[in-house]
């Protein structure tokens, strides 16, 4: 499944605050609020029929690439991409300090 999850396209909808990926008519999403040097991430959505595809690390990798990318403190308060950090420790100094735990 790795190629096929190299090949899907994560999108940023900034007016959403959304980032996503689609799959015929299926969405898998992340939800974010920013400020101007913060994001937030709030909730990891990915339906049932595409569970365990590896997406939601697609997007979580994605995500955080791009708060890397724009210089933002991360505040993971979606439990998936706090789990995914833990996982994944070059991420974990974008985790702003008093988000820590």
């Amino acid at each position: 499944m790795s190629s096929d999850i190299d090949g899907l396209v994560v999108e940023n909808d900034e007016k959403a605050q959304q980032f996503r990926i689609r799959l015929g008519s299926q969405v898998a999403l992340i939800e974010y609020s920013r400020s101007s040097d913060t994001i937030v991430f709030k909730h990891t959505e990915v339906p049932p029929e595409l569970e365990g595809k590896g997406i939601a690390g697609k997007l979580a990798r994605t995500a955080l690439e791009y708060a890397r990318d724009q210089k933002l403190s991360v505040v993971p308060r979606c439990q998936y991409v706090a789990s995914y950090i833990r996982k994944h420790p070059e991420f974990q100094p974008l985790v702003k300090p008093d988000a820590r735990a």
